[in-house]
């Protein structure tokens, strides 16, 4: 029952949010940061070789819910390597609900469900909150705060 509980009240907060967001009540600047996820999700689902190298300060961290530790960027590019050869997504979706910049940085609260095919080629679906901070760079926004917690799986 408090799964059912949690879930709804999860729901609601994303639905609410990104209604907000979807509305263009985004300033330029967090229409740019908006922009570089989404772009970032496009270009790591499309296995093009541009995530992380494009995204990713070379000072960046990342700590997820299946991580013992942060990990560097050097590590974010080595997984991500791998992962792409050993599956990959077959569908998202991203629910954004936060965006806020205060001068040259940003943080990003949304979540994600994804479906992806690990290398025995099954599907695995998750729900995932994701909070990812962006430095402005000359280069564009880059991430250098990466995490992420599982809401659900099946």
């Amino acid at each position: 029952m408090k799964y059912a509980i949690r879930f709804f009240l999860v729901l609601v907060a994303i639905t609410s949010s990104s209604f907000v967001l979807a509305a263009g009540h985004m300033s330029e600047d967090q229409q740019g940061v908006w922009k570089t996820v989404t772009d970032s999700w496009a270009d790591e689902t499309a296995e093009n070789g541009k995530w992380p190298s494009e995204y990713v300060h070379e000072d960046a961290h990342s700590w997820g819910a299946t991580w013992p530790a942060p990990r560097d960027s050097d590590s974010i590019a080595s997984w991500s390597r791998f992962n792409d050869e050993s599956g990959g997504t077959a569908k998202y979706e991203l629910f954004p609900m936060t965006v806020t910049v205060a001068g040259d940085t940003a943080v990003v609260y949304y979540g994600v469900v994804s479906v992806r095919t690990n290398y025995e080629d099954k599907r695995e679906r998750s729900s995932e909150g994701l909070i990812e901070t962006l430095v402005r760079t000359d280069a564009g926004w880059k991430f250098i705060g990466l995490t992420s917690f599982e809401m659900g799986s099946d």
